[in-house]
């Protein structure tokens, strides 16, 4: 009996190890990511929030404000503005992305499989094109007396459209352009949700009689609730944080008719040099990435 129990107290702590890896090992997998995240997100916000407390001018902290860079922020007319178009520009978009999309996917999905490939490769350019390259290209595309797309209206007698000029016309360039950024990643996330339903759902769905439209609504649209509510998060929030597409193709012009919360940021920071300001001005942006994402989450009754 004593020679028993003085094995057992030789096997237990190989055993209490052989636990501890099995419960620290993913964490120790997950650690280089962590690292980096650490690194190059947690820190960078918790200096933000910092510096947000302060008035920090030319990088120069001055005075405590506590919460008073929120409060003026939150009160200035045009950046409540510019948030406002920050909303528009990224709603509208995300919706034309999701449509058009989703049937973008539908079309790819009956072709067959060489023609789908190639179309896939297109509709993926942009998604994968440097921000910067394309809104320059964009916006020698859409130049008032040198753009190609006025050189082509004037082919057929139109006059110049101020695409880059004209104030009302200028919000539909930049919707147009962020919206021709992200439709082929929405178009891959709703292809790859087509590819995954079973095939004898919509052979069953043939043998009740139901129509294309239907098939659609009642057996393909419920399963690509995922990958839509996938794509509506990652298009939406990129839409709404996107500096370099509005930065490079109009600046805030013409006027402020362009001008989301991203430039004023930019610009709060780096022709201001308002930092203490524009750091509660991305406090308040991170929130509101937060809060949009949670209710992404939920409409899809994910469990946060």
């Amino acid at each position: 009996m004593k020679e028993l129990n003085e094995m057992e107290t030789r096997d237990m702590p190989p055993l209490r190890r052989a636990q501890w890896k099995k419960k620290f090992f993913p964490y120790l997998l997950m650690s280089p990511t962590l690292l980096l995240v650490l690194i190059f997100l947690i820190i960078p916000l918790a200096f933000a929030f910092y510096c947000s407390l302060y008035r920090c001018d030319y990088m120069q902290f001055s005075k405590f404000m506590g919460l008073q860079n929120y409060a003026d922020v939150l009160m200035d007319p045009d950046i409540l503005a510019s948030i406002g178009r920050s909303f528009f520009v990224s709603m509208l978009s995300l919706v034309l992305a999701l449509v058009l999309g989703v049937l973008l996917a539908l079309w790819i999905h009956m072709l067959t499989k060489g023609a789908a490939y190639i179309l896939q490769l297109l509709v993926l350019i942009p998604w994968v094109t440097s921000m910067i390259v394309a809104a320059m290209l964009w916006k020698w595309i859409f130049q008032d007396d040198t753009g190609l797309l006025n050189y082509l209206l004037s082919l057929f007698g139109v006059g110049n459209v101020g695409f880059l000029t004209d104030k009302t016309i200028a919000i539909y360039t930049l919707v147009f352009v962020m919206t021709w950024r992200v439709i082929g990643y929405v178009m891959i996330q709703v292809l790859a949700g087509l590819k995954a339903i079973p095939v004898e759902y919509e052979e069953a769905a043939k043998i009740d009689g139901a129509n294309k439209w239907q098939m659609f609504w009642r057996v393909r649209f419920p399963l690509l609730k995922t990958p839509m509510a996938l794509s509506a998060i990652i298009v939406g929030l990129s839409n709404l944080n996107n500096l370099n597409v509005p930065l490079t193709l109009l600046a805030g012009g013409p006027g402020t008719s362009t001008m989301v919360v991203a430039i004023e940021i930019y610009r709060m920071s780096f022709t201001s040099y308002h930092f203490g300001e524009s750091s509660a001005l991305s406090i308040v942006l991170c929130l509101v990435n937060f809060l949009l994402t949670i209710f992404y989450m939920k409409a899809v009754k994910y469990e946060i």
